[in-house]
């Protein structure tokens, strides 16, 4: 059985284009987080800050660095996967992913003024930004790999060459593009980016929209972490652009000043449920430093309390071990799903703040995350505090279990 999971799962993040997806959506990050940043600035909860910030006239500089950055995320996206893509052929990976971006341009509606509507150049462009990314690369490759590209002289420098090399594939391409708007014209269809959020982001936005879709993806994490399978690499592909484009929404919204529309959003997941890493097990860690009688757990417990509380969960998932550790299934299930269901409801209930869209570092310490991801809301980092104790008493009857087992281990040699 072991064996099975672990064999479909390194499929499944071994395959290339899942791969490029991932460090794709990886390279997007600092923009995301520095976004983040700017925009809580911009907007953080002090009346006399934000008005003094309006008063001087750098209120909208903020948020336009927010916009900038944050708001940019579907053109990041759309050059970094075709470069990871391409990176992976072996083929120039910046030719590859500048016709990536030209041929997401091409395929983006052009306002009456001749602009870009903003939304789609962010989070709203990702889907199509991944489907452009990934099937351009794969046409520039097909073309490098048989040849069919402009060759020059060896006395040409190295960096004409490859431009050169491009043309030909890269014409290709976008004439690929070209054909797909003109039939989707004469079909009626104006917005391939609504066409393709109706037929795959909207299906399966039922992971990321709802809670038993958002509990279901929890299951999934965990169920591959049991095996020592990171579980957030073999999902997030799928679902992180769907997280990030709620983020984004409620970012919109909170600099709008108006109600936000999603619960369940990267940091939710990322912040609010996984508080210590997968497992939850800040609170196993906690546990450990506080009320062990073996020695073996007082000395994980002092040499994991550190990186735990900076979301390194590995110390107690390989060192517990709850990794592969059939006693552990129950409590390692369990708290990230109750905690899930607890900020779900008190969110939803309006008794805690919900996540404003900024996205913070994964490293950030549980508490002090849900303050930031609420925007600055103490209800944030209460209702932390509050699932970090559910999640210690569900733990304890486990921990106790298997410190009493050691313990008798240790006085027995």
């Amino acid at each position: 059985m072991i064996n099975k999971v672990q064999k479909i799962a390194a499929k499944i993040s071994s395959q290339r284009h899942l791969i490029a997806l991932r460090d794709g959506m990886a390279s997007a990050m600092p923009l995301i987080i520095i976004g983040s940043v700017f925009m809580l600035v911009a907007n953080f909860p002090i009346p006399g800050f934000t008005a003094w910030l309006k008063n001087i006239g750098i209120q909208d500089f903020f948020n336009k660095a927010a916009n900038s950055t944050f708001g940019i995320v579907g053109l990041t996206v759309t050059f970094s996967i075709a470069y990871n893509l391409a990176k992976y052929y072996k083929v120039d990976p910046l030719s590859a992913g500048l016709l990536s971006l030209g041929s997401f341009v091409l395929l983006t509606p052009v306002l009456k003024n001749n602009g870009f509507p903003m939304q789609y150049l962010g989070s709203a462009g990702l889907f199509v930004g991944i489907i452009v990314s990934l099937i351009t690369t794969e046409i520039f490759k097909f073309f490098v790999k048989r040849n069919l590209v402009i060759k020059m002289p060896d006395t040409v420098p190295p960096n004409v060459s490859r431009a050169f090399a491009a043309i030909l594939p890269g014409f290709f391409s976008i004439t690929f593009w070209f054909l797909i708007l003109l039939i989707t014209h004469y079909m009626g269809i104006d917005n391939i980016h609504a066409l393709i959020a109706n037929i795959i982001a909207r299906p399966l936005s039922i992971l990321t929209k709802t809670l038993p879709g958002i509990i279901l993806v929890i299951f999934i994490q965990c169920f591959f972490w049991m095996f020592g399978i990171h579980g957030a690499q073999v999902t997030g592909p799928i679902i992180e652009p769907l997280l990030l484009q709620n983020s984004d929404a409620n970012r919109i919204a909170f600099q709008a000043g108006k109600h936000l529309p999603n619960i369940i959003t990267y940091e939710f997941l990322y912040n609010f449920v996984f508080s210590g890493g997968a497992g939850c097990v800040m609170a196993l860690a906690i546990l450990l430093f506080l009320f062990s009688k073996s020695k073996e757990n007082k000395v994980l417990g002092k040499l994991s309390i550190a990186p735990v509380s900076f979301q390194v969960a590995e110390p107690v998932l390989f060192g517990f071990p709850t990794i592969l550790n059939i006693k552990m299934v129950i409590p390692f299930v369990m708290s990230p799903v109750v905690t899930a269901l607890i900020t779900y409801f008190a969110m939803d209930w309006g008794l805690v703040a919900k996540p404003v869209g900024a996205v913070i570092p994964w490293t950030t310490p549980p508490v002090i995350a849900g303050f930031l991801a609420s925007g600055g809301k103490i209800s944030g980092a209460v209702i932390q505090i509050i699932t970090i104790l559910i999640n210690m008493a569900i733990y304890y009857p486990f921990f106790k279990m298997d410190d009493n087992e050691k313990l008798k281990k240790e006085l027995a040699k």
